[in-house]
């Protein structure tokens, strides 16, 4: 697996588990501070690129007035094999 798919990897994870805790949406800094917090920091800007990436597979989408991101429903279920 190569860097950047780990990285992909990770942020997605960051992002479950904040859906997990609660949160209907969220922004590249709740991640990067997720990430800092596990020792893992990441620039708020890494972070949003990888939110195009993961936009583009299809797992969250972008609000284009609020800015806010929400996993798609679809998505978190076909990743955790239960499609």
């Amino acid at each position: 697996m190569s860097i950047e798919d780990r990285r992909t990897k990770t942020v997605y994870a960051v992002i479950e588990e904040l859906v997990e805790q609660g949160a209907a949406t969220f922004r590249p800094g709740d991640v990067a501070s997720a990430l800092r917090e596990r020792g893992q920091p990441l620039g708020a800007w890494e972070v949003r690129g990888e939110f195009s990436v993961l936009e583009a597979d299809g797992l969250i989408s972008v609000d284009a007035k609020s800015g806010e991101w929400s996993i798609k429903k679809a998505a978190s279920r076909k990743a955790a094999g239960q499609s």
